[in-house]
């Protein structure tokens, strides 16, 4: 990779995650479209003074999608901090951003950022629900930054950018099973896990993979997540479960999910591809990159890495489940 395709390709990725882009283009409707179950993915920032409005909003949509033909669930996460140890930090670097970025909210240094995950059985029930339309129309208005003055808060003049894509789910699991066939995943995407009040935490690990070979990447990332969902620590537990996860030990339990998306449309050269998994706490997570086994499965996976790791920390804030 030469230093220009360098620099267009380190904009594909950011800080917090996937790029945003302030440019609202329409969703591919001819060409090669993604089969199976997708999911329609934004990332974006909200000020304080808006977030009230987007969130009573994504609840309204999420009442109305649950009519719609084809809808599966729906997930509105904020974002709660960074995982260090996928950086592969020394271990006494653990869990020290697990809150980062709820604490840059509470002393309003930073804005609010969150992932919205809206799933459906197939591209056309995406297209034929005009949730697309929804979000320019219901949230755009309000990503409109703030600034303090002497008089009050002053709304800037153009919205901020935000983040959208298609996403395919590769393979998926949960400690019921690992789930690879369509019929299969399409069931898992509408079961989901994330429940607010079981104050579960979210991980979402964003990566940059080249376009070019990336079904060989896919089958190397699948193996690391089965060794993901089915390990633990103690390796000798009673339950086959694990132990709580601490700042002070190495335990961790199986992971609740975990999830391999893939975006539907290549980025150039470049493939988008997203981890998500779901865990009963942020020290299950971290203890769990510790582990040798883990170590051992992602080593292929890294090396066929071209941007990232990033893996911010989620809460869900708003679940809606197909009735």
């Amino acid at each position: 990779m030469n230093r220009r395709q360098f620099i267009t390709a380190s904009a594909l990725l950011g800080a917090t995650g996937f790029a945003s882009s302030a440019l609202s283009m329409a969703l591919p409707r001819k060409g090669a479209l993604p089969d199976g179950a997708v999911t329609l993915y934004y990332e974006f920032r909200l000020a304080e003074p808006e977030n009230a409005a987007v969130i009573a909003a994504v609840q309204v949509q999420a009442a109305a999608l649950n009519k719609s033909t084809g809808f599966l669930s729906l997930a509105l996460k904020q974002m709660t901090g960074d995982s260090t140890m996928v950086k592969n930090y020394p271990e006494s670097y653990k869990g020290v951003l697990a809150e980062a970025y709820l604490d840059g909210v509470k002393n309003k240094t930073q804005p609010f950022y969150y992932a919205l995950f809206i799933r459906f059985a197939n591209y056309e029930s995406l297209l034929k629900s005009t949730t697309e339309q929804w979000f320019d129309d219901s949230v755009v208005p309000h990503l409109h930054g703030f600034a303090m003055t002497a008089t009050g808060p002053v709304k800037s003049p153009k919205p901020m950018a935000h983040y959208r894509g298609v996403f395919q789910t590769v393979v998926a699991g949960n400690r019921n099973g690992i789930y690879y066939q369509p019929q299969e995943i399409a069931h898992f995407l509408s079961q989901a896990v994330d429940d607010p009040a079981k104050d579960f935490v979210t991980v979402g690990n964003h990566v940059m993979v080249h376009d070019e070979g990336h079904e060989a990447w896919e089958k190397q990332v699948s193996v690391l997540l089965k060794v993901a969902q089915e390990t633990y620590q103690p390796s000798d537990e009673a339950n086959a479960t694990g132990l709580p996860g601490a700042r002070d030990n190495n335990h961790y339990r199986k992971a609740v999910s975990t999830e391999i998306m893939r975006n539907a449309f290549p980025d150039g050269s470049l493939r988008a591809y997203l981890m998500h998994g779901v865990w009963e706490s942020v020290w299950d997570h971290e203890n769990s990159h510790l582990d040798s086994r883990f170590k051992q499965g992602s080593a292929p996976v890294g090396m066929g890495v071209v941007i990232g790791p990033v893996e911010p920390f989620y809460q869900t804030r708003v679940l809606a489940v197909r009735s």
